[in-house]
């Protein structure tokens, strides 16, 4: 009963610790097949070697997959960049711009109701006069501001300013 087999099982071969770390690299190639980085670089060595390729045909097809889930992934993204940039020159953008425009156009056409301004004559009159020389110093005697000395040889009386403290 201790051996039921006819033949003894087949001892397995010992490996040396290169082949271990070989076959390490490989279970690691086949979990890290997600990333698309390292799919590129796998796939770009089993295409280089046949032999390997035949030897890890479910990595090389893992890779391939990979890659195509990557690009895909890739062109979801753009479009939904693209749709968010549409969404948001239509949502904000394009409603801002019709407000500024209309907000323009009413402007001028309220500027345009406003009833004409006159000129005032007495304006322009009063400017011109400030600027000459004789009424600019008549006007400076009548300025209640200044201060005069009251001269001693004539008796006349002190200004109001001055009766008036």
């Amino acid at each position: 009963m201790l051996n039921d087999r006819p033949y003894p099982a087949p001892r397995k071969a010992k490996r040396s610790a290169v082949e271990i770390e070989e076959e390490r690299a490989w279970v690691r190639f086949y979990r890290q097949v997600g990333q698309a980085d390292i799919a590129a670089e796998v796939l770009a060595q089993l295409d280089a070697d046949a032999q390997a390729r035949h030897d890890h045909l479910a990595l090389y097809l893992s890779c391939r997959e990979s890659l195509r889930a990557h690009k895909a992934r890739t062109q979801r993204n753009k479009r939904i960049g693209q749709f968010v940039r549409q969404a948001g020159r239509v949502l904000v953008v394009e409603p801002l711009r019709t407000l500024r425009l209309k907000t323009s156009r009413a402007i001028d056409l309220l500027v345009e109701c406003l009833p004409e301004m006159r000129r005032e004559p007495a304006a322009a009159k009063v400017r011109k006069l400030r600027r000459d020389a004789d009424v600019a110093q008549a006007h400076a005697a009548f300025d209640p501001k200044a201060t005069r000395q009251p001269s001693s040889d004539t008796g006349a009386p002190a200004p109001a300013a001055a009766r008036t403290a």
